[in-house]
């Protein structure tokens, strides 16, 4: 940082435009380009597809030959170089970027965001190093980078304008002021001097100057009856060329020159000189270069002009919509024009048709897409062209190194994500949203669905619709598409929770037959699963709903008109399934993995679907949402996911050992999907606008794994405390306890402790380190172990020691402890309105006998009696049911509860817990 500093530090501050646009080498370090590819993380973003076109686009070419662009994709900023094919993925923010600023040599690059972690980075472009980080700048609205590269300015989500002399080692702003103005949308300094800014919001145009002691903040006057018209809806501010005079472009087409004020030494005390009509269109964005002034219309073309406002070029419509930004490559326009023998240099769009000298110039659109016009021609060169809507849709192809990404502009790509090339792509158009797409188990056909139901089959080459590949069936948005392993079936699932299958026939002009349709759920479907079934080849269709049902359909029995339903399971008891996926064979029991909203994963088996195993989950921010199965060889399994925000993955078996998962952030508008190439080595998610490839690095989760600890250490470390932590040493003792407990308290005779703790015992302890399972969670757990060794050994396990209740406890108690707020939501849900969330005694009472679990009215009233101290100091049932007198449980009853009953009351004097607010 230091070799940098002194390298951008100015010897004369008096002079600031006269120094890093010499562009002098800075200390470099010694590259090996030989060096086998080393993997910080087991999941390495290396690829983004799409752009956030409101950022826009900067060129960021320097003067050495590359040909570099500069674009913001989510929170990750990236430096494309279009010549050479290459990516250089700029990581750090937490938040979508919403200001790029590069210095005037291209060298140095700023990025913005502002979000709740927002911040400023700097980077050196040439090596793509991170070289400052300012934190805590209240929010990026605009930004600026001075063209010789020592000020940063921004103007912050709070209108408060900063600048920072980023070569200094203090974070602090030197200068910092709340502008009592409009927000400002824009913000650049003056090539000329790097003391002068201006900003603009729609409605008027503000001026900047700081030196070593003060800073001078001006917002001109506006004299609209001076100059007979309207002035404002600015859209873009910029300085004169060569000139401490200021531009600010309108809406309306006309330019709006301020000048200053002659009276003034100070360069930011300016008026309104003139306003100068010049096009019919909006203007979208103006920038200056050299002596010309540059801007971009709403009708898609980019004029030229002097500093006389005279027309000196004109490059026509691009038809690709409003130009979103314009930005200049490195070097002068004479540097750029150095011609080889057989080139003429473009002519200008005058009568004189003199050479017309400008650099290379990069535009973005309105439609997202990018391009560049070299200085020795006129023509147009397409950079990019990517997904101007959101993308919900990704299916990567079953053996080649394809992946298809459709979007809600109707767009279809796909993508060789291996030399980073467009293959083939087709427009469907406006109102043909994409929204799922599949590939058959062999990859001759892919899958589209739309919007509003429709499903075409298309050949995976081509992309045309193949005879009979209009499948109009289903009346609402398409979410999931999946082919059997055998390609006779297609099946798919909407928004309006129906599931419909197709068959394939032999037909050539109806290649996909209508089986039915099914709504098996009265909540969404959360996945659409194809499996094969067990010791056979006979594929099974399966879906998970919200409603926590697993269905299962008979495809065997399935006629035309007439989806047969196999079975219909209830999985869970409390917590909401999300995501599903077969379970690795690396069992000899066949499974289903299930996670589910309360942080778990669920092993069920395939057959019965009963739940086999619970195993604590990833934790990362919110809960799965999607689930996908990684397979590099037998030994090395893992499990991939999405939550709301991050990508992940998970090694198996599955322990419930939390360092074998990690997770990184993905995309900060949401994930929406994610899918794993046909060799597992990538993994591929999309969110917003932008689609994310991810290097998988396997070794990298287990040596992180291994830091963990072995054997019980992990789990250890997740109680407060760890192994010597009080938590433990009370799990202890009840270990203990429980065993003597086992064997009568009464008993006179020798007791017996051991290692080992009858299985019987278990629910007894969970209860006593603070863990309340319902009747189905117990049963859960104690089939867990009792089973555990039933396939391979043909016998039932009746005893546990001490590491494996520690697994089983911290494998399924609640991840967050008791959610008390629960409690609340109920009252709030049961109680009457008009009573504050109360609820009727007897209503209560009603409610806890008759639904979720089944209670009695003895057991209810011995449960109070319990909970409310009835029964003194009471241990075992039989003195407990003392404390209420048989037949008279309803009396007993009223007598504990008054009339009317809240949250407060419920959760303070009836379970003990404190409020909470």
């Amino acid at each position: 940082y230091n070799e940098y500093k002194s390298y951008l530090r100015m010897a004369d501050n008096s002079e600031p435009t006269e120094n890093l646009n010499e562009t002098k080498e800075p200390p470099k370090k010694d590259v090996k380009t030989d060096e086998k590819e080393v993997n910080h993380f087991a999941l390495n973003s290396t690829w983004c597809f799409g752009l956030n076109k409101e950022v826009g686009v900067l060129n960021v070419s320097p003067d050495d030959g590359k040909k570099q662009i500069l674009y913001a994709a989510g929170h990750t900023g990236v430096v494309y170089d279009f010549k050479a094919n290459t990516q250089s993925l700029l990581q750090g923010h937490t938040d979508n970027i919403s200001c790029l600023a590069a210095s005037g040599n291209k060298r140095w690059i700023v990025m913005g965001d502002s979000g709740k972690d927002n911040m400023i980075s700097i980077w050196d472009a040439t090596t793509a190093t991170p070289i400052r980080y300012i934190f805590d700048v209240g929010g990026v609205n605009s930004l600026a980078i001075s063209y010789d590269a020592r000020y940063v300015a921004v103007v912050t989500s709070l209108n408060e304008f900063k600048v920072w002399d980023w070569t200094a080692e203090n974070d602090e702003p030197i200068f910092q002021q709340e502008i009592e103005a409009t927000e400002q949308n824009e913000l650049t300094f003056n090539p000329m001097n790097s003391f002068e800014l201006m900003s603009n919001s729609n409605d008027e145009a503000i001026f900047y100057h700081f030196d070593e002691n003060n800073l001078t903040i001006h917002a001109p006057d506006l004299p609209e009856k001076d100059f007979n018209r309207n002035i404002g809806n600015f859209s873009q501010g910029s300085f004169m060329p060569n000139s401490s005079d200021a531009l600010a472009a309108s809406n309306d087409g006309t330019v709006t020159v301020f000048t200053k004020i002659p009276m003034s030494d100070i360069p930011a005390i300016k008026k309104v000189a003139k306003i100068v009509k010049l096009i019919d269109d909006p203007i979208t964005i103006m920038e200056t270069f050299e002596n010309l002034i540059g801007i971009g219309s709403s009708d898609g073309s980019v004029r030229f002009y002097d500093q006389q406002l005279r027309l000196r070029n004109w490059y026509g419509t691009f038809d690709a919509g409003a130009i979103l930004s314009l930005s200049y490559a490195g070097g002068s326009g004479t540097e750029a024009l150095t011609l080889e023998a057989d080139e003429t240099i473009p002519t200008e769009s005058s009568l004189e048709a003199t050479p017309f000298i400008i650099c290379d110039f990069t535009i973005c659109t309105e439609q997202s897409i990018v391009c560049n016009v070299p200085a020795r021609t006129n023509n147009v060169d397409i950079i990019l062209k990517e997904h101007n809507d959101y993308i919900k849709a990704i299916a990567t192809h079953p053996s080649l190194s394809h992946v298809a990404i459709g979007s809600y502009c109707g767009l279809l790509k796909i993508w060789n994500y291996q030399t980073k090339t467009q293959v083939y792509t087709r427009a469907f158009g406006m109102g043909r949203e994409i929204t799922a797409l599949a590939y058959d188990n062999v990859g001759e056909f892919i899958a589209v669905g739309f919007y509003h139901g429709t499903i075409l089959v298309l050949d995976s080459v081509t992309l045309d619709i193949i005879e009979g590949g209009k499948l109009s069936y289903a009346k609402a948005l398409i979410t999931q598409l999946s082919f059997s392993h055998d390609n006779m079936f297609l099946a798919a699932i909407d928004v309006q929770n129906t599931t419909t299958l197709f068959k394939r026939s032999n037909n050539p002009e109806k290649r996909w037959g209508y089986i039915g349709r099914y709504r098996a759920h009265y909540k969404p479907i959360v996945k659409l699963l194809f499996g094969v079934a067990l010791d056979s080849n006979v594929p099974r269709l399966l879906t998970l709903g919200s409603d926590r049902n697993l269905v299962e359909y008979d495809l065997l029995n399935s006629t035309e008109d007439n989806l047969v339903i196999l079975s219909t399971d209830k999985i869970e008891q409390s917590a909401v399934p999300v995501s599903c996926a077969w379970y690795p064979p690396i069992n000899k029991e066949h499974f289903l993995l299930i996670a589910n909203s309360e942080y778990k994963y669920k092993l069920y088996n395939a057959t019965t679907k009963r739940c086999r195993q619970t195993l604590l989950g990833p934790t990362h921010g919110s809960y799965i949402n999607k689930l996908v199965n990684i397979s590099f060889s037998e030994e090395k399994q893992y499990v991939g996911f999405i939550t709301n925000h991050k990508v992940g993955m998970t090694a198996l078996p599955l322990d419930g050992n939390p360092h074998n998962s990690t997770a990184l952030l993905g995309h900060c508008d949401g994930n929406c999907n994610i899918v794993v190439s046909h060799d597992s080595k990538y993994l591929f998610t999309v969110g917003g606008k932008i689609c994310r490839m991810w290097k998988i690095a396997p070794d990298v989760l287990h040596a992180t794994a291994a830091l963990g600890g072995k054997d019980l250490d992990p789990f250890y470390q997740l109680l407060p405390g760890g192994r010597d932590g009080p938590l433990f040493k009370e799990m202890e003792d009840y270990f203990y306890y429980a065993q003597m407990r086992s064997q009568s308290i009464t008993t006179m005779g020798k007791r017996k402790v051991g290692k080992m703790l009858p299985l019987d015992q278990v629910p007894n302890i969970m209860r006593a380190l603070g863990f309340y399972p319902t009747e189905l969670q117990i049963q859960d757990m104690i089939n867990e172990i009792k089973f555990s060794k039933y396939v391979e050994t043909n016998e039932i396990v009746t005893e546990l020691d001490i590491g494996t209740l520690l697994k089983l406890y911290c494998n399924h108690r609640p991840v967050f402890g008791l959610p008390l707020y629960k409690v609340y939501d109920a009252f709030q849900h049961l109680g009457d309105a008009d009573k504050d969330g109360s609820i009727d005694r007897g209503l209560l009472l009603t409610l806890l006998q008759s639904r979720g679990e089944h209670i009695s009215e003895s057991e209810l009233a011995e449960f109070l009696a319990s909970l409310l101290e009835l029964s003194g100091a009471a241990t075992n049932k039989e003195d407990k049911m003392n404390a209420v007198i048989p037949g008279e449980e309803a009396a007993t009853l009223e007598a504990l509860l008054p009339l009317e009953i809240d949250a407060d009351m419920f959760s303070g004097h009836v379970l003990g817990f404190q409020p909470i607010s």
